[in-house]
């Protein structure tokens, strides 16, 4: 198919060049689109393929336009009524769905988990209303502190996959708790390198309150709510974070 189109439009020209090298395709006309692209660098493409020619589109890794810039250019072809065929390929979302063991009969995409605390929580706690299973993808120096924060706020409640690599030499799969899987890459560390797929299922199990309640009533005015959380996580198993929500809003209501 490649040596068919005219001209390609590709992520990095210099990848793209020793793919080409690699199947002997000489003087092929490239185009680089990437998150840098802008309205102009659409409309040269376009003028290309009004003019006759027939272009194509390759991503460094896995299925192009997925969670990359390409989908405005194929959005703006289409408005242009360009004619868009798209080609089955390899993709980290459904690989490292297949390959967690977390249920793949409902899942969502979401992209790159956000970088701030604030809004990684927030998407965090919309993905534990999801019925499904929640993919993500996560960078290598991010990935710590993301499982740290998933593992703060819902313990055991989450059920998690790591894929690392996919396809790659270096592929593993990381599942448990998210405390579980910081333990394995802190034990070592070696290992936090690479692409990482995150995929997130939530258990919903129906938690017997009443001990942690009973002991909230009776030490509410004698200990510090946080410290209670974890006194009372300890004693039920129920996760302290969870605990201290659920006592922080009878506290407020009161």
């Amino acid at each position: 198919m490649i040596e068919k189109v005219d001209f390609l439009v590709v992520e990095n020209r210099a990848i793209t060049k020793n793919l080409l090298k690699k199947f002997k395709i000489e003087n092929k006309k490239i185009f680089t689109y990437n998150d840098h692209s802008n309205k102009a660098q659409r409309q040269n493409i376009l003028e290309q393929l009004k003019s006759g020619l027939t272009g194509g589109i390759i991503s460094d890794a896995g299925t192009p336009l997925i969670c990359d810039p390409g989908y405005k250019l194929i959005s703006e072809l289409i408005i242009k009524d360009v004619k868009v065929i798209s080609l089955p390929g390899p993709t980290a979302v459904v690989t490292a769905l297949t390959g967690s063991g977390l249920p793949t009969d409902k899942f969502q995409f979401n992209g790159f988990l956000p970088k701030k605390d604030k809004e990684l929580i927030a998407v965090l706690n919309k993905c534990a209303n999801f019925s499904g299973t929640s993919v993500f993808y996560e960078t290598p120096h991010r990935i710590l502190d993301s499982l740290e924060i998933i593992n703060q706020i819902f313990g055991f409640e989450a059920n998690l996959c790591v894929a690392k690599e996919l396809t790659k030499v270096h592929e593993n799969y990381f599942r448990g708790s998210a405390k579980e899987i910081l333990d394995k890459f802190n034990a070592n560390k070696q290992v936090i390198k690479g692409e990482f797929v995150l995929l997130i299922h939530f258990e919903k199990t129906d938690q017997d309150y009443s001990i942690a309640d009973k002991a909230y009533k009776k030490l509410k005015s004698k200990v510090p709510i946080k410290e209670l959380s974890k006194i009372v996580s300890d004693l039920t198993g129920i996760n302290k974070n969870l605990l201290y929500k659920r006592f922080l809003s009878f506290s407020q209501k009161s």
